[in-house]
């Protein structure tokens, strides 16, 4: 007789006198109330923790595949009362089952299991500092990452109101939000998501009269604004204060990442020595609201490995995303010499 593939809402726990946990890890998630933990490749053990083969057994994995294959194994073997949980653990705990959770904090787990992060990594992360300037169509999602990361302490700086066109793009916000301070409701966002998270409204606009004093404190700045002035503000007090700083800008269909070290690399100045004298800006020409969760995630990406100290980080390149051809660019910025900065730092010529 094949085993049983039962879904957790038909399952009666008080039935089976053995419940193996098969998953490699089970820590994570948790387990089932009663379960022994057995690896799935022992078979040996499986078949110890089995007094008779007509005992009612119920396996369980992660999503049910693995339980199923095993059952098949015990039936072949002459386990007659094999059931596997249909959709594993992950079935049973979105059906707020009986779930019994170990000690260890699990809101962080696929960043600790990061090769790359790992618990010292994360640790780093829930101890920084981040500035956000500007909680727009690019600083909503950098926002939202940021505290879904659990970085301990994020400034948010933005003096605009919320307004209804911005809806389209700007996902921290709903209806309810327009008119209020995009900082403040950007904040009370931010504490739904994480309330571990030290969040610092700011309702101001940046410029170079307070740049320094907005900075300061900061382990990293993201510019997420929408103007020249404000980003060479940014960048200016960054570079005094030798603050690293993620950059991002969208317009039409086109958006673009950049990371910056000023005290130590190349900075804004050097990507745009030359401004135009107009600026052309998405009230006037549009852009695609996906484009700017492309671009706000790109920036969270860097936010997270310039805070752990990526090796790969950016520090003098520029990624470009083009949504209509679906093309990605990687550019490398140098060090102009007409650069007030780099010549104040004896880098001219780098």
């Amino acid at each position: 007789m094949p085993p049983t593939e039962l879904p957790p809402d038909d399952i009666e726990l008080a039935a089976f006198p053995v419940i193996i946990d098969i998953r490699t890890d089970p820590a994570a998630s948790g387990r089932i109330p009663g379960s022994l933990h057995i690896d799935a490749g022992d078979v040996a053990a499986i078949e110890r923790a089995i007094p008779d083969p007509d005992t009612p057994v119920l396996l369980y994995c992660g999503i049910g595949e693995l339980s199923r294959i095993v059952a098949d194994d015990l039936t072949a073997r002459g386990y007659g009362n094999v059931v596997s949980l249909l959709g594993g653990i992950r079935r049973w705990s979105a059906a707020s089952l009986p779930i019994e959770k170990n000690d260890a904090p699990d809101r962080y787990d696929r960043h600790t299991r990061l090769a790359g992060i790992g618990p010292e990594g994360q640790e780093r992360i829930t101890e920084s500092r981040v500035l956000v300037v500007g909680a727009g169509g690019l600083g909503s999602p950098v926002i939202q990452y940021l505290a879904a990361a659990g970085v301990g302490t994020i400034g948010i700086v933005d003096g605009d109101r919320v307004d209804i066109t911005n809806l389209q793009r700007q996902v921290l916000f709903a209806e309810e939000s327009i008119g209020r301070n995009k900082s403040e409701a950007a904040a009370e966002a931010v504490h739904r998501l994480n309330r571990h998270v030290s969040v610092h409204p700011i309702a101001a606009w940046l410029d170079g009269t307070n740049a320094d004093g907005l900075v300061a404190g900061y382990d990293l700045v993201i510019d997420a604004s929408d103007n020249f002035a404000t980003r060479l503000a940014v960048n200016d007090a960054a570079a005094a204060a030798g603050i690293p700083f993620i950059h991002g800008a969208a317009i039409r269909w086109e958006g673009m990442v950049a990371g910056f070290e000023p005290a130590a690399g190349p900075c804004y100045r050097c990507l745009f020595p030359d401004l135009p004298n107009e600026e052309t800006t998405c009230s006037d020409v549009g852009v695609l609201g996906a484009v700017t969760g492309v671009i706000g995630s790109l920036m969270a990406v860097e936010a997270m490995k310039h805070l752990i100290g990526s090796p790969d980080r950016l520090i003098d390149r520029l990624i470009t995303y083009d949504a209509r051809s679906a093309t990605f660019h990687s550019l490398r910025i140098v060090t102009a010499a007409s650069c007030p900065i780099a010549h104040d730092r004896g880098r001219v010529g780098r």
